[in-house]
């Protein structure tokens, strides 16, 4: 990760894979990606919090108006160029161009539209800076209207990440995010929840599950009994492994072990039972690090052609066999950091040493949780310290996260608040339809909060 960055840029897309090969292809250059969405207010917002020097933008982001050009180009703190982002075969570019946009590059992209951004970056930031030291004004231009375009996007495997336990939220964000792209008032997709924490998997508890063992809880807490999961899949397939390997891992095998389907009604949610125990991982399979690497990778592998989306949670060592499996497998790993020192300086750390056994850090994305500006660190602040993009800010709620733990239902379908509907806003940049349903959450599903229930309203 380069300490030198020099040129900020924040991203408004639409396609997915349209901003991963983007990603890539600046992975060596001096321009820094500092954020991308695909909702135009968040990367208005995204480019005035964490100081961006440039904006790409596609017109195609949810809620694109041309005013966010001239908005950002006479933003009262810092004057921000624009570059559009547009379809070879159309006329956007220049639409975008006499509303104020410095410049465009085409989809699809090449060598020769990747350059061309660079140079335009470069170009267009110098000139800015020149400008502001000069006092000159910028013209103002002219309105025009775009055409939306159709959306567009992948089934994707996400790893849910965090460096530091503790008070991090990755559980809490692996589950919710796994009801918003599965639950029918939602993004209702089919949706595998992995628990692959191999220190002890918690996602059964706030899905309102609990070992059999446990059946007087049970029954005080009226909580579904789990009867196996990932411990005994991995059991009975390492006692066929030196003959078969992994190839009893099949999706009906692995169908076996999860819990009672939908894992939370009026889902297409499915969900695989982590490690129950802390003892689990100390079992004699677990001393055999590539078994358990190979099982890990082949579950995911079937289980990814059966969903549209598979979340994995995973706990904080990534060479751990589980951990190191669903990273190998994901397509984006969403790395958890609260606004916490230590935890921004324990992730940096991290960071280091993933990228050395990883090969690079292409894949890992940035999401803050817990955040309130009040406690002293910025979101600027923490991008410029890990050198990844920023996704996401889910807002500290404590009260409505707390409680929905112990209610064993999800935030996200009931709350109304910032909390629920960042998260929302999170499902929706792999899901863009989940843009609307965030805007019309409240009718569809009743408005209720459980925040209501005990926070004082003003």
């Amino acid at each position: 990760m380069s300490e030198e960055k020099q040129y900020r840029l924040s991203i408004g897309y639409r396609n997915s894979a349209d901003v991963d090969e983007l990603r890539q292809a600046l992975t060596d250059s001096d321009v820094k990606v500092v954020s991308y969405d695909q909702d135009a207010q968040r990367v208005f917002d995204n480019a005035v919090r964490l100081d961006a020097d440039v904006v790409l933008i596609t017109p195609d982001c949810v809620g694109y108006r041309t005013a966010i050009l001239q908005d950002l180009l006479f933003y009262r703190n810092k004057s921000i160029p624009v570059i559009g982002w547009v379809d070879a075969a159309t006329d956007k570019g220049r639409q975008m161009m006499a509303n104020g946009a410095v410049g465009y590059i085409n989809i699809p992209l090449d060598d020769v539209q990747v350059s061309n951004l660079i140079n335009t970056v470069h170009e267009v930031v110098d000139r800015e800076r020149q400008r502001r030291a000069n006092g000159d004004t910028i013209p103002v231009t002219h309105d025009a209207a775009t055409e939306p375009r159709s959306s567009a996007w992948q089934s994707r495997v996400v790893c849910v990440y965090v460096p530091k336990g503790g008070g991090s939220h990755r559980t809490t964000t692996a589950v919710n995010l796994s009801v918003v792209l599965s639950h029918l008032t939602m993004g209702n997709q089919s949706t595998m929840l992995l628990d692959f924490d191999q220190t002890k998997g918690d996602c059964h508890t706030m899905l309102g599950y609990i070992m059999a063992s446990e059946m007087k809880i049970a029954l005080a807490r009226n909580l579904r009994i789990i009867e196996r999961g990932l411990y005994d899949l991995i059991v009975n397939v390492s006692a066929r492994y030196s003959i078969q390997g992994t190839s009893m891992a099949t999706l009906p095998f692995i169908r076996n072990y999860l819990v009672d389907s939908p894992a939370v009604p009026e889902s297409q949610l499915d969900f695989l039972p982590g490690l129950l125990r802390p003892t689990d991982s100390g079992s004699e399979e677990f001393d055999n690090r590539h078994m358990i690497l190979d099982i890990g990778r082949t579950i995911i592998q079937q289980v990814r052609r059966a969903y549209t989306f598979v979340v994995v949670d995973i706990g904080q060592d990534f060479s751990a066999p589980l951990h190191e499996a669903a990273i190998r497998e994901a397509d984006d790993v969403l790395v958890i950091v609260p606004p916490i020192m230590t935890a921004v300086l324990d992730t940096r750390f991290a960071l280091q040493s993933l990228e050395r056994y990883f090969g690079d850090l292409n894949k890992f994305r940035l999401l803050t949780t817990g955040y309130d500006p009040n406690f002293g660190l910025s979101e600027k602040e923490i991008v410029d310290m890990l050198g990844l993009p920023l996704v996401a800010t889910i807002p500290f709620e404590p009260v409505v996260a707390t409680q929905a733990i112990n209610m064993h239902t999800p935030y996200v379908l009931t709350d109304s608040g910032p909390l629920g509907t960042s998260i929302r806003a999170l499902g929706a940049m792999y899901l863009p339809s989940l843009q609307d349903s965030n805007r019309t959450h409240n009718a569809r599903i009743s408005g209720f909060s459980i925040r209501r229930l005990f926070v004082k309203q003003v």
